[in-house]
C-alpha cells in the first residue's frame, strides 16, 4: 500500500502498490462473542487504522519488522452476510510504503486464541546462575514475524507483540500452536540466547536459557541520557512501571528521566518495581520550547521548572542552568521538525559557520 509513483523505498520501485487503502470483502456470520483478526504487517511507521464495516478497530503497529497484529473485534461487529475490511492511510500522514497481508479471522475471543500453548521462561546469567532482567522475543519460525501473545495475569511485565520485558527473568505466556524461535537478551553487552521450539495446542513447554556477559566494560556505565513514559511524557506507549521493566531489561546503569517540562525522579517507580538494584535513576528535563529541545541533568532536587517560554537560547539555556543547576545541557533531535521549527535546517542553520539562527522567534 502507497502512493502510486512515489515509492519511499528502492525496493519498491518496481512495484507499483496496491493503492492508498485496501478493502476486502467477505462473508461471515454475526458473532454472538468477541472474534480475533490476525493481521501480518511490514514496514509500517505511520497511523494505519483498520476499520471493520466502517467501525475502527485499531491500528496497524508502527514497527518496521514484521509483526502478525491480533486485534479482538467486539460482539456484534460481524454480520451475517457481507463484511469489509478497510486499512486506511489518514491522508495528512506522511509517505508511507507498507506491506499487509495474510488476513485471518478466528471465532474465538483475543485472549482464546492466543492461549492455545503455554511457554514457562526462565531466564538467568550463565556466570552466577542468578535470575536477570531480560527481554524475550518470540518470533514466528516460517518468515521470522514478531508473534502475538499473551501473559498470564499477576506478573510484572511488559508485553508488546512479540516482545516481553521481564524484571526477574521469568514469564509465562501464552501463544497459538505453531513453529517459533524464542530470543532472550539483555541490551548490547550481553550474549544472545535462542531456542527453537514447536507448541502444540494444549501443551505447556518449559524452556530455561542462560545469557552471560559478553563485553567487559570496566570503569565504564551504559547510559541512556534520553527517556520518555506515556504516563508523564504522553507519548510513546510505555508506562511509568513499564519503562523500568524496560531500562533494566536492556542492561541500563544510567538512566536520566527526560520527560517534557517535568522534573522526574524515576527512584520510586524503580523501587516499586524491583527495579532499583540494577539501574540508578537521575531527574533530568526535556525542556520543551518553540526554538528547540533541550535534555537538562542532572537536576537539584526542589529546583523549579526552566521557563519554556523563552525562545532566545543564550537566555533558554542560561534560565535552564541557574533554575535547575544542570551542569549537562543537549540539544535534542536537531533535524526534525518540532513546532515547525528546525534547529539545522537550511533556514536557520549555516553549515560553513557552524552558527544557529533562531532570530524568527527574537
Amino acid at each position: 500500500l502507497g502512493v502510486a509513483g512515489l515509492p519511499e523505498w528502492q525496493e519498491f520501485e518496481a512495484s507499483p502498490p496496491h493503492g492508498r487503502q485496501l478493502d476486502v470483502s467477505f462473508s461471515a456470520q454475526a458473532n454472538a462473542q468477541e472474534n480475533t483478526l490476525f493481521l501480518w504487517q511490514r514496514n509500517v511507521k505511520t497511523t494505519w487504522n483498520v476499520l471493520l464495516n466502517g467501525r475502527k478497530l485499531g491500528a496497524l503497529e508502527a514497527l518496521a519488522q514484521p509483526l502478525v497484529l491480533a486485534l479482538p473485534i467486539p460482539a456484534g461487529l460481524l454480520k451475517d452476510g457481507e463484511n469489509r475490511l478497510s486499512i486506511v492511510r489518514p491522508p495528512s500522514a506522511m509517505l508511507d510504503d507498507i506491506v499487509v497481508g495474510e488476513i485471518a479471522l478466528d471465532p474465538r475471543p483475543r485472549a482464546e486464541a492466543l492461549a492455545e500453548a503455554t511457554l514457562e521462561v526462565a531466564v538467568t546469567d550463565a556466570e552466577s546462575g542468578a535470575a536477570v532482567p531480560c527481554r524475550l522475543t518470540l518470533v514466528e519460525a516460517a518468515g521470522e514475524a514478531l508473534a502475538p501473545l499473551s501473559a498470564a495475569p499477576g506478573q510484572r511485565l511488559a508485553v508488546r507483540t512479540g516482545v516481553v520485558y521481564t524484571g526477574d527473568g521469568q514469564a509465562r505466556l501464552g501463544a497459538r500452536a505453531g513453529g517459533y524461535v524464542l530470543h532472550a537478551t539483555r541490551g548490547f553487552e550481553y550474549s544472545v540466547a535462542s531456542e527453537r521450539l514447536t507448541l502444540g495446542a494444549g501443551e505447556t513447554r518449559r524452556v530455561a536459557l542462560r545469557i552471560r556477559r559478553e563485553v567487559p566494560t570496566p570503569g565504564l556505565v551504559a547510559c541512556d541520557t534520553h527517556i520518555h513514559t506515556l504516563t508523564l511524557s504522553k507519548h510513546g506507549d510505555a508506562t511509568l512501571e513499564e519503562r523500568m521493566l524496560t531500562i533494566a531489561g536492556e542492561g541500563i546503569e544510567l538512566a536520566v528521566a527526560t520527560e517534557h517540562n517535568h522534573h522526574a525522579d524515576y527512584r520510586e517507580p524503580a523501587a516499586r518495581t524491583g527495579m532499583n538494584p540494577h539501574f540508578t535513576p537521575v531527574v533530568g528535563n526535556e525542556v520543551t520550547t518553540k526554538a528547540g529541545h533541550f535534555n537538562a541533568f542532572p537536576i537539584a532536587a526542589g529546583s523549579v521548572l526552566p521557563d519554556a517560554q523563552l525562545t532566545d537560547w543564550a537566555g533558554l539555556l542560561h534560565n535552564i542552568r541557574t533554575v535547575t543547576g544542570a551542569q549537562i545541557v543537549t540539544l535534542n533531535h536537531p533535524r526534525d521538525v518540532h513546532q515547525n521549527f528546525t534547529p539545522l535546517g537550511a533556514d536557520n542553520f549555516d553549515a560553513a559557520t557552524r552558527h544557529i539562527s533562531v532570530s524568527k522567534y527574537a
